[in-house]
């Protein structure tokens, strides 16, 4: 028994120790303008997420459709927000934001779709995660995210991680700005691993 209880004693102590270094650890900026981490910005620019929890039912019917949009791409959670990507962020947002007509789904009956002719909140923002990972941007620095508007209203956004912060893509205005600077209750967001992996707000 004390060989077990010593056993156990050195293998929590192995534990803690891998934490505290993985949580220590400044991680390093690429090459290629490129950031492995966004930690390495000022704290409170970043979103902080908790426990996994249930991807909207939406969402996961729209990865069977869809199943290229729900794989992970690239090996980089974050981007330099360069003069040339921030440009390009404004651009997209605003050309999609101008190519859909904004139509209210029925509770219940919502479908998240590609490059609709009119939609909702969502569609616009797979849409806007489609044409920047076709731009060449990875799949771990553009993550969907839901929230509530300030009437209380389920909505959904992108929310793009930059070495200048998470910024938000939302359809309610061709402006891109800071998550915190946003009218929103933010309820979850995908992983920046696994597309497919949600994770409470």
């Amino acid at each position: 028994m004390a060989k077990e209880k010593s056993r156990l004693v050195k293998t929590l102590a192995v534990a803690v120790g891998m934490a505290a270094s993985i949580a220590t650890t400044a991680p390093a900026v690429q090459l290629g303008g490129l950031a492995k981490n966004p930690t390495t910005s000022r704290p409170g620019q970043f979103m902080t997420t908790s426990r996994p929890t249930i991807a909207p039912i939406a969402f996961a019917k729209f990865c069977d459709n869809a199943a290229d949009q729900c794989v992970r791409i690239g090996d980089r959670d974050t981007v330099e927000l360069t003069k040339q990507k921030r440009t390009e962020l404004q651009r997209i947002n605003a050309e999609i934001n101008t190519a859909i007509a904004y139509v209210s789904e029925t509770a219940g009956e919502d479908e998240w779709k590609l490059n609709p002719v009119s939609g909702d909140c969502d569609d616009y923002a797979v849409t806007k995660r489609q044409r920047l990972l076709r731009a060449g941007w990875p799949s771990g620095a553009l993550r969907i995210a839901t929230a509530r508007t300030p009437n209380g209203i389920g909505h959904a956004v992108l929310v793009v991680s930059t070495t200048q912060g998470d910024l938000v893509l939302d359809n309610r205005t061709n402006v891109v700005k800071p998550w915190k600077a946003v009218d929103l209750k933010w309820i979850k967001i995908q992983s920046h691993e696994n597309p497919r992996v949600w994770l409470k707000l």
